[in-house]
């Protein structure tokens, strides 16, 4: 078993037919639900693509579901209650979720690349307790489910490849990233400068919408913020930033977030190739500017939890 996929031993020393039957359909349950939510919450968040993408991945699990009841019948064995193996599995299957639901840049590519990762995770679990039953036919089952996992993961690589073509067509319209072309600290204040004017621009903006609508807490935090850029922005950030056409204060926050997640991409992006001085510049930078995003998606939480 690969300690990239799982990283941790289950510690599952006993493997019945039952407790396969158990772990699979709280794998299926599991991913259910967390498309289900991750859907109405991305869709929430202003965030179609993404949502549309986690909504195709739902029906897919929902077949998967049916499966798994088909298959426990076939063994004349009874699907648990739900949450009854929950415990079971291992907690990658849900974290890398948790980690990047609030994410403003969980593009359809990233939410399934995500998807294949816990499908071969998924598999290693099968791998796992393939090696651990005693019993040749319950072996024989668990090795079937974790090439059924593999299938899946076949289906999420192609859907994966074409959300890729997909984001890299509209990509070309865009302008590329600087951040390859830092090399020395006046490039990495130049950029900080430019990329902080920007950022000003476009939360001065979406503050005075935030106001018109009523959400003067927001507005309050996204001015706050202003006041603590990691470098001093630039005196001409171009034309004014684009605010999304909406009264919904979550889809405002959300486009608040965006061009500080981009910043700390190129900031990382610096740091990969950085030594010395460059690397503890960008490195602070960094620190500053996913502070200010906490801020923000916290308070983007708090708008949503409140809807």
């Amino acid at each position: 078993m690969r300690a990239s996929l799982l990283m941790r031993d289950p510690e599952i020393q006993s493997v019945s037919m039952a407790l396969l039957v158990g772990i699979a359909s709280a794998i299926e349950r599991e991913s259910l639900k967390r498309y289900a939510t991750l859907a109405d919450t991305m869709e929430r968040r202003g965030e179609a693509a993404t949502a549309a993408a986690f909504r195709v991945m739902l029906e897919e699990e929902r077949h998967h579901v049916d499966e798994v009841a088909r298959w426990a019948a076939g063994l004349g064995e009874q699907v648990p209650e739900p949450g009854r193996f929950d415990w079971k599995l291992p907690a990658e299957l849900s974290s890398s979720w948790d980690e990047i639901a609030g994410s403003a840049l969980l593009t359809p590519y990233r939410a399934f690349a995500i998807a294949v990762d816990n499908e071969k995770r998924a598999f290693a679990l099968y791998s796992y307790l393939a090696a651990r039953a005693t019993d040749p036919r319950v072996r024989a089952q668990a090795e079937r489910l974790g090439i059924e996992e593999l299938r899946h993961a076949a289906v999420m690589r192609r859907w994966r490849r074409e959300a890729w073509h997909r984001e890299r067509r509209a990509a070309r319209e865009e302008p590329q990233p600087a951040a390859a072309a830092v090399a020395s600290a006046d490039a990495l204040h130049a950029l900080l400068a430019t990329r902080e004017a920007a950022i000003a621009q476009a939360h001065r903006t979406i503050a005075a919408r935030l106001r018109e609508i009523g959400d003067d807490e927001s507005a309050v935090l996204l001015e706050t913020l202003l006041e603590r850029p990691s470098r001093p922005a630039a005196s001409a950030a171009g034309p004014p930033a684009p605010v999304p056409d909406t009264d919904d204060p979550v889809h405002l926050l959300v486009a608040a977030q965006k061009p500080l997640e981009t910043l700390s991409e190129e900031l990382e992006a610096v740091m990969g190739a950085a030594t010395g001085p460059l690397f503890e510049q960008s490195e602070a930078a960094l620190v500053n500017v996913v502070t200010r995003l906490a801020r923000i998606a916290l308070r983007t939480a708090h708008a949503l939890q409140a809807s």
